[in-house]
Formats: structure tokens, C-alpha cells, sequence
């Protein structure tokens, strides 16, 4: 089991510029760090997909199938979706898809100190909730 976590937070470091990116393209009213989430989803596991076709319908330009096939055909062999969202409507989207993403729905729903973001990464088998320090995720 500690291998799987160790798994995912490699992929969380691997994608933190990409976080970082992320976090400050929002407009500033939005971006109440503690008030967000980021997310790491592989697409090549059930749990990411999962949480991929979730955030899907509640958006549909969020084409998580289309990304995959496209990352496959061009040799990418773990594609990888990244997000930033209100961390209430993450929760909301994945507390009803699986007993794992519930559980990490009601992780995602305790309070974090100021500054934090919370972040889902769903990979190796599973999901988890990785909090970090907004200042620790370059711009990249």
C-alpha cells in the first residue's frame, strides 16, 4: 500500500508546476487557495477515469475519452488530466462514483489551514488527498 501512495506522490511532484500554473490563471477572486482543489487523474486508471467522466458531466467540453485516445495515438503512455476547482463542488462530483472517491470526499470536506491546497490525485489503483503549500507549487 505504501507503494501505491509513494506512486502518487511522485505524480504529485511531477505536476506541481503544472498545479502552480494552474492555480494562478484563475481570476484572483476566485483563487481563495483553501477554498480550492486541485486534481491529478490518470486517465489509464479506473479511479481517474472515473472522477474524469464525473467532472464530464457536470461539464461537457470536459472530454476525458477524446484526451486519452489523443494522448495514447501520440505515444503518451500515462495521460494525465490537472485541474483546479472549488473544492465543494470536487467533493460534490466524486463523493457519489465509487467507496474510495467517497472517502476522499469527506477528507476534501475538513477544514486546511490557510494558503493550502488540497489535491486529488487518482492513480495507482486508488485515489488520495495530498495537501501542500500554495508557495511550494511553482509557476511553471
Amino acid at each position: 500500500m505504501s507503494s501505491d501512495h509513494d506512486e502518487r506522490a511522485e505524480l504529485l511532484d511531477e505536476h506541481r508546476p503544472e498545479l502552480g500554473r494552474l492555480l494562478r490563471s484563475l481570476p484572483p477572486r476566485r483563487s481563495a487557495v483553501a477554498s480550492l482543489s486541485g486534481y491529478l487523474l490518470s486517465l489509464r486508471e479506473p479511479t481517474g477515469y472515473l472522477i474524469a467522466v464525473g467532472l464530464q458531466e457536470r461539464d461537457p467540453d470536459f472530454e476525458p475519452e477524446r484526451t486519452l485516445r489523443s494522448a495514447l495515438a501520440s505515444g503518451v503512455r500515462a495521460p494525465i488530466l490537472a485541474g483546479v476547482m472549488s473544492r465543494s463542488a470536487l467533493a460534490e462530483i466524486i463523493a457519489p462514483l465509487s467507496p474510495v472517491t467517497q472517502a476522499v470526499a469527506a477528507d476534501m470536506k475538513r477544514a486546511v489551514p490557510s494558503g493550502t491546497l488540497r489535491v486529488v490525485v487518482a492513480a495507482a489503483g486508488g485515489a488520495e488527498l495530498f495537501t501542500v503549500k500554495a508557495s511550494e507549487l511553482p509557476a511553471g
